[in-house]
């Protein structure tokens, strides 16, 4: 996996070490600003609540959090791919749907579609959009991000992966 993405400059937004050290272990440099060919976004999990107990405050938040955040920021990157005329690659990772309850499920299901979307919208441009489900934080999960986001998945765009716990 060494030197995949030799060259390539990834801005992550939450926090997972087994994604950021592939990256690094794959060539990558890590940024906090300026231009990237690659945005990952992590989502933390919220603690689960079930759908009687949550309020409509708490709702919008987790859709807040899980989709249109994501969408915002993945907007923004693609915009400025667009104005230097060069193509990239973004990363959704975060849970499954069915691991956190309702509000998570809509997120999940949203950014789903989001991904699938922006994958064909977006690929005129040279940039390509794909997600990671899963709950694993193991090595499987950071050669898998390191992958979607090199040039070996060139042609990979608008897909929805998951990883089993059984990594």
């Amino acid at each position: 996996m060494s030197g995949w993405l030799a060259g390539k400059r990834v801005r992550a937004e939450g926090n997972s070490d087994v994604i950021l050290r592939a990256l690094e272990r794959a060539g990558a440099t890590l940024v906090a600003g300026g231009d990237c060919e690659i945005w990952v976004h992590v989502a933390s999990p919220p603690p689960t609540r079930l759908a009687h107990d949550l309020t409509h405050a708490e709702w919008r938040a987790s859709l807040d959090a899980g989709l249109d955040r994501r969408f915002l920021g993945a907007k923004d990157f693609a915009a400025a791919c667009r104005a230097r005329g060069e193509g990239g690659a973004v990363l959704f990772v975060g849970a499954p749907e069915q691991a956190l309850g309702v509000d998570q499920a809509a997120a999940a299901g949203a950014l789903g579609n989001l991904t699938k979307t922006l994958g064909v919208e977006w690929a005129r441009d040279g940039i390509r959009v794909n997600s990671i489900l899963t709950r694993e934080d193991g090595p499987t999960l950071g050669n898998l991000a390191a992958y979607l986001v090199s040039d070996y998945a060139a042609y990979v765009t608008g897909a929805v992966m998951g990883i089993g716990l059984d990594d």
